[in-house]
């Protein structure tokens, strides 16, 4: 089943023909589908109020192995949460991109067996 096809900036595309966009395949809407969930946190959408990851939860840890890990934590747990990923091969990787930030690498295995990676970066605010 497709699904309408948002911009990363969450804006709903357009096709050529000026018509609501679709994702056209099954690697899109995996991306789209991820990206969803790193981008917004549980209640932001009223209608499907498990859907995000709360990273801010991270907001004041120090930089520190123990926050990347508890962020790649919120992360696998939230994109299991639904069971829409629960299958899938998910790796994550803590990347500290200075002294109060943090950015996830999401590694995951599609559903047409394609390798796709996703980042998200954080604000530690320390």
């Amino acid at each position: 089943m497709a699904d309408l096809y948002f911009t990363l900036s969450g804006d709903i595309a357009v096709n050529g023909q000026k018509d609501v966009a679709i994702t056209g395949t099954s690697l899109q809407s995996d991306i789209q589908q991820v990206y969803m969930r790193l981008m917004t946190e549980p209640g932001d959408f009223y209608v499907y109020p498990n859907l995000g990851i709360d990273l801010s939860q991270l907001y004041g840890m120090p930089q520190r192995p123990e926050t990347g890990d508890l962020g790649k934590k919120i992360i696998r747990d939230g994109l299991k949460r639904e069971g829409l990923f629960k299958d899938r091969f998910i790796k994550i990787d803590a990347v500290p991109t200075g002294p109060d930030s943090i950015r996830f690498d999401v590694h995951i295995i599609t559903d047409i067996n394609q390798p796709v990676t996703l980042s998200v970066t954080q604000s530690l605010g320390a």
